[in-house]
This record gives structure tokens, C-alpha cells and sequence, in this order.
């Protein structure tokens, strides 16, 4: 998920908790298939506090610049 999915999301109505269900969820999804392959198998999943913390940066990003 690009932070251009998220601010749009975001600006549509979600808020910082659901977005960051959302992008853990996505992430974990990439990663499972990720970790398929011998030589990724060590990648971790993301938590819900790290996917949090990554949404919030990005909308008080864009909060700072409007």
C-alpha cells in the first residue's frame, strides 16, 4: 500500500486505526508470499503498533503541508 492509497483512503473517510488494519493486513499478505522463497524466509510480519506508527507519519505529513 503507497502512501498516495493511504492519504486518498484517508481523505475518503477512514480513520488512522482502520488505515492501519488495513496496510498490516496488505503488508502481511505480501510477506507471507515473500517468505515462500528459501532465501526470504526469515522477513518478518508487520504489528499493528509499527503499521500505526507508519500511517500516522504519513498523515501528519500531510497535515504539516496543507
Amino acid at each position: 500500500m503507497t502512501d498516495k492509497e493511504i492519504l486518498d483512503l484517508w481523505k475518503e473517510g477512514y480513520t488512522r486505526l482502520t488505515l492501519a488494519k488495513l496496510y498490516m493486513r496488505r503488508y502481511n499478505e505480501q510477506v507471507k508470499i515473500i517468505r515462500l522463497d528459501m532465501k526470504n524466509r526469515h522477513v518478518r510480519f508487520i504489528t499493528y503498533k509499527e503499521a500505526l506508527n507508519r500511517v500516522e507519519k504519513i498523515l501528519i505529513e500531510e497535515v504539516k503541508r496543507c
